[in-house]
């Protein structure tokens, strides 16, 4: 898994209704835990976290000088099946 700090407009997800709670939390703390996301033909696809994302797309909407910015830390997970080395640890 790679690590990476991206505009969120660079993010694909589905824009998920979320709580109050959550928008005061990232306002307030940004996240506690980077987005998933996966690479598929040159694009970040969000595979966990559209609500988290949903807000903050809102809160930069709301408040355009927004101290944390819309960059977001994000995990990327590769499709594990195709490195070749674990085909042969992987045999059941």
């Amino acid at each position: 898994m790679r690590m990476l700090k991206i505009p969120i407009s660079s993010i694909i997800y589905e824009n998920k209704n979320y709580s109050q709670q959550l928008y005061d939390s990232v306002m307030r703390i940004g996240f506690s835990f980077p987005i998933t996301v996966s690479i598929k033909n040159d694009q970040y696809i969000c595979i966990d976290g559209h609500k988290r994302l949903s807000a903050l797309n809102d809160i930069l909407h709301d408040n355009p000088d927004y101290h944390r910015g819309d960059n977001v830390c994000v995990v990327i997970k590769e499709d594990m099946r195709s490195n070749d080395c674990w085909r042969r640890i992987n045999m059941h």
